[in-house]
């Protein structure tokens, strides 16, 4: 009797598992579940970089802009630049003909350090906001002797003999044609701009940061002559925390003395007003 009813649900259960088979078969099918393929996955557009001033193309020109009656001057021959744009790793022969060309005395010619120029002004310039500047990179020579400290060893200060060593750069700044500076500058924007991004900026425009970096130092203060100095170990430091919180760049335009600062924020304002003013 027992191994009768066990055969009755046998067939009992075998006849509902058939059932739901054939329910299922005729129920509309489920939506399906697309997977790409790791091959054909669409990759999300990459970010599209700001662009806050104009880029510097090779047919760039400056705006234009209402001529203003100026006293003649001495004109400046244009910048030899080579036919072919070079890589940037190739470019010191072309940068050393472009300075060549604008027939700079020799001592102002000394101070440029041709070798990896372009890379030279980009990492200088990409590092001016910085606490630190590094000074193996730098495109000019550094100033001869040693910053000079006046008052006493309780209380020294900055000394007004120190712009002296700054003369012969602000004077290469001076000598250096603002018009000729940017043909150089816009003819080998695609080199200076593959700097950057070798400096890791694969999203930025080098001429952003030109602009941003000028006008941080536009932004130095104006401070009383002399600044007092502490010495907390064997370098010295500005004894006014807000001085000493400046940037490496701040630093060195108030180094400079307020006569230099005053001609080089001059320039550097020129420069500003041509850098965005670019037509691309």
């Amino acid at each position: 009797m027992k191994k009768i009813n066990l055969l009755i649900f046998a067939l009992i259960v075998l006849i509902s598992a058939l059932a739901l088979t054939m329910l299922l078969q005729q129920a509309p099918d489920p939506e399906p579940v697309v997977k790409e393929s790791p091959q054909k996955s669409v990759e999300k557009p990459a970010k599209q970089a700001i662009v806050h001033y104009p880029v510097p193309a090779a047919t760039a020109e400056p705006a234009e802009e209402i001529p203003e009656e100026k006293p003649q001057q001495v004109s400046v021959p244009d910048p030899i630049l080579p036919k072919q744009l070079p890589s940037v790793e190739q470019s010191d022969k072309s940068i050393e003909e472009v300075f060549t060309s604008q027939k700079l005395d020799e001592p102002l010619f000394k101070l440029l350090l041709l070798e990896n120029f372009i890379q030279r002004v980009v990492v200088s310039i990409d590092n001016l906001p910085e606490k630190r500047l590094p000074r193996a990179h730098l495109p000019l020579t550094s100033p001869k002797g040693r910053f000079i400290v006046s008052g006493t060893a309780e209380a020294p200060q900055t000394s007004s003999r120190n712009q002296d060593r700054y003369n012969v750069h602000v004077q290469l700044l001076e000598a250096l044609d603002p018009e000729f500076v940017l043909k150089t500058y816009v003819y080998f924007y695609p080199l200076f701009q593959k700097a950057y991004e070798q400096l890791g900026y694969r999203n930025a425009y080098f001429n952003d940061r030109l602009v941003y970096v000028i006008d941080h130092l536009l932004e130095t203060p104006e401070t009383a002559e002399p600044m007092l100095l502490s010495q907390p170990a064997i370098l010295y430091t500005y004894a006014d925390p807000l001085l000493e919180k400046l940037s490496s760049g701040q630093k060195t335009l108030l180094r400079i003395g307020p006569k230099h600062r005053q001609k080089m924020k001059a320039v550097l304002n020129i420069y500003r007003d041509k850098l965005i003013n670019l037509r691309p």
